[in-house]
């Protein structure tokens, strides 16, 4: 059975209702996104979105911490929150027929807590010692360490759990001011996905989410895209005998009358799946089996709604670091030259794989729905989206590869021996092998 076209309706006030039939499974995911994550922060405030995720599971004005995650596990549901660089979301999984109790209770914690204070205390220091532990795992460092290197001081540089000096001095006071600033209507999104009564369900948000406070200064302006830097950056981590590298490069946004953002955003990631997404990959073939060079390498496109990167990754020795960074430059240039249509043919199902199989999982189809509707305001119906994977021609991603090499690669190692004059080093490398 197929599923239904995504129902979308706008309340007054501003927050937008998402719903996505899938009639052919029994499960149903419900969530409420707001569009406000560490980007929206100062080094002040640094942390404040991720410390307000965790909070809200803490009590509200009708229900203890106890009684929220109680109330979802009788119902055998699945409950989560998540806080990225522009989205924090708040979301539940389980059987179709629960979803208005879904509705009903993840509401209840984005609208109604109230922050106690003696269980701040408590969290702040949980969300301490993770920052603590994400600080001492060189892994988790090359990840966090790429922001600071592709956008360098901008708020979106700074590292989304924040820094433990914030997370040690954040009050309750700072929490309902960041709500009173960013849980608005204009930046909400209500939305399910799965086997529900939509009707019933939009009618529902609609009476919860209608009296959700607009934002103070009218509609908010929509976020000025980052500025990308592209500088090198290293931290020595010498418990350990490996080198993490992640690599990146810009891919947008493009001027729109060059090519309609959907479809560059397609292209994009069409190019790194063709990259390196893959045992049969052209990085992976070369870098692993043909040459020995490291155990994992791969390449993937993060995005959010005005950035879209193109990322390596990789995981090898000090010795080899030099090797990688130079087949990884000529396989770039190659690729700026001109496109396998074997690759070209195997990334696309791939990627089309990928996209049907994340509409027939309920959380996964919630979740991409709602991103490209903070993205581009609509929700494009999948058979829509896997006609324009079918039409991507191969100069089209070869030009996301020529475009990519215009730039100033931006550069994160972590590791035995990682410095920031070593990761320049890598980087004149790169540079000189991929012209």
């Amino acid at each position: 059975m197929r599923a239904a076209e995504p129902v979308l309706r706008t309340l007054p006030n501003g927050v937008r209702l998402l719903a996505i039939p899938l009639p052919h499974v029994q499960s149903a995911s419900v969530g409420v996104f707001l569009r406000v994550g560490s980007r929206d922060e100062t080094p002040a405030s640094n942390g404040i979105s991720h410390v307000l995720e965790h909070m809200a599971f803490k009590g509200t004005a009708t229900r203890s911490v106890q009684a929220i995650n109680l109330d979802a596990e009788r119902l055998g549901a699945d409950v989560n929150a998540f806080t990225s660089k522009d989205t924090t979301g708040y979301f539940m999984t389980g059987l179709g027929r629960h979803a208005d109790r879904f509705l009903e209770m993840t509401a209840d914690i984005v609208l109604n807590s109230t922050f106690p204070e003696a269980e701040l205390r408590r969290e702040l220091d949980v969300i301490r010692q993770e920052a603590i532990e994400y600080a001492e795992d060189p892994q988790e460092s090359s990840s966090e360490l790429l922001d600071r290197a592709i956008w360098g001081e901008h708020a979106m540089g700074m590292p989304v759990i924040g820094t433990v000096k914030n997370i040690e001095r954040f009050a309750r006071a700072d929490l309902v001011a960041h709500v009173r600033s960013h849980y608005v209507a204009e930046k909400t999104v209500v939305a399910a996905a799965g086997n529900f009564e939509v009707e019933a369900f939009l009618d529902r948000a609609a009476r919860l989410f209608a009296g959700m406070p607009r934002a103070a200064d009218a509609v908010p302006s929509a976020p000025a895209t980052p500025l990308y830097v592209g500088s090198a950056v290293g931290r020595r981590f010498s418990q350990v005998s490996q080198v993490f590298l992640n690599l990146a490069y810009p891919m947008g946004p493009v001027p729109p009358e060059t090519l309609p953002q959907q479809r560059w955003r397609l292209v994009a990631s069409l190019a790194a799946i063709l990259f390196g997404g893959g045992m049969s990959a052209p990085l992976t073939d070369t870098v692993r089996e043909r040459m020995g060079l490291a155990y994992t390498a791969q390449s993937s496109a993060e995005g959010g709604d005005t950035w879209y990167n193109f990322i390596v990754h990789a995981v090898t020795t000090p010795d080899k670091l030099e090797q990688l960074m130079t087949a990884t430059g000529e396989l770039l240039r190659a690729h700026a030259a001109g496109i396998d249509p074997v690759h070209l043919e195997r990334a696309k199902n791939q990627l089309t794989v990928s996209r049907v199989r994340s509409s027939e999982r309920t959380y996964a189809a919630m979740e991409r729905a709602v991103e490209e509707l903070f993205v581009r305001g609509t929700v494009t119906p999948m058979e829509e989206t896997l006609a324009q994977i079918d039409a991507i021609a191969a100069d089209e991603v070869r030009t996301v590869f020529e475009r990519m090499l215009r730039n100033p690669a931006a550069l994160a190692i972590t590791g035995k021996g990682a410095s920031a004059k070593s990761a320049r080093d890598l980087v004149a490398t790169l540079a000189s092998a991929s012209r």
